[in-house]
C-alpha cells in the first residue's frame, strides 16, 4: 500500500511540475514529447505530459480533441518511424552486434517466433509497458513483423493508451 501511495505522490509532483509547460505550449510539447518517447527516447516524460495534458483538458484549459488525436499521432508516427528503422538496418545489425547487448541468433529466432504468434497482442498491449513502450517499433521492425498487422494494431494500441492516460488525467 505504501508502494501505491509513493507512485501516486510521484505522479502528481509530476504533473504539477509538468501542468505548467503544458499550458504554455499546449498540445505541441504532449506531440512532441509522446513522438519522442514512441519513437524510442526512454527517459522522454509522454505519459506524463498526456496525464497533464488530459488535467488541462479537463479545466478546459486545452482541447480534448486535439490532445486525442495529436497523441495517437504523435504515438503512432514515433512508432512507425522506429518501426522502419528496425526494419531498415536493425536485423543486419543485430546480427553483427547484437552479441555485445546480448542478442545472439538463438535469441533473435526466439523473439521473431514469438511475434510471429503473439505481435498484435504485444503490440496493441505494448504501449502499457516502459521500456517495450519505447523500443516496440524497433523490435517489431528488426524482428521482421508483418507490417500491415503492425499498422492496424499500433494505430488500436495508440487510441488506447492515449485515450487512458489522457482520460486519467
Amino acid at each position: 500500500m505504501q508502494l501505491l501511495t509513493a507512485i501516486h505522490q510521484d505522479l502528481q509532483n509530476s504533473v504539477r511540475t509538468l501542468a505548467p509547460v503544458v499550458r504554455q505550449y499546449g498540445v505541441w510539447i504532449v506531440f512532441g514529447g509522446l513522438l519522442a518517447e514512441s519513437a524510442g527516447v526512454v527517459f522522454a516524460p509522454g505519459e506524463t505530459l498526456l496525464i497533464a495534458a488530459g488535467f488541462l483538458a479537463s479545466e478546459g484549459a486545452l482541447n480534448p480533441l486535439w490532445v486525442l488525436m495529436l497523441g495517437i499521432l504523435a504515438t503512432s508516427l514515433g512508432w512507425f518511424g522506429a518501426y522502419y528503422l528496425g526494419s531498415w538496418m536493425g536485423i543486419s545489425w543485430l546480427r553483427r552486434h547484437g552479441r555485445w547487448i546480448g542478442v545472439t541468433p538463438n535469441r533473435l529466432q526466439n523473439t521473431h517466433a514469438f511475434l510471429e504468434k503473439y505481435g498484435p497482442i504485444v503490440v496493441l498491449f505494448g504501449r502499457f509497458v516502459v521500456p517495450l513502450r519505447q523500443l516496440q517499433g524497433y523490435i517489431s521492425g528488426s524482428a521482421e513483423s508483418s507490417f500491415k498487422q503492425f499498422y492496424l494494431w499500433n494505430i488500436l494500441g495508440a487510441a488506447l493508451w492515449v485515450g487512458f492516460w489522457g482520460g486519467a488525467g
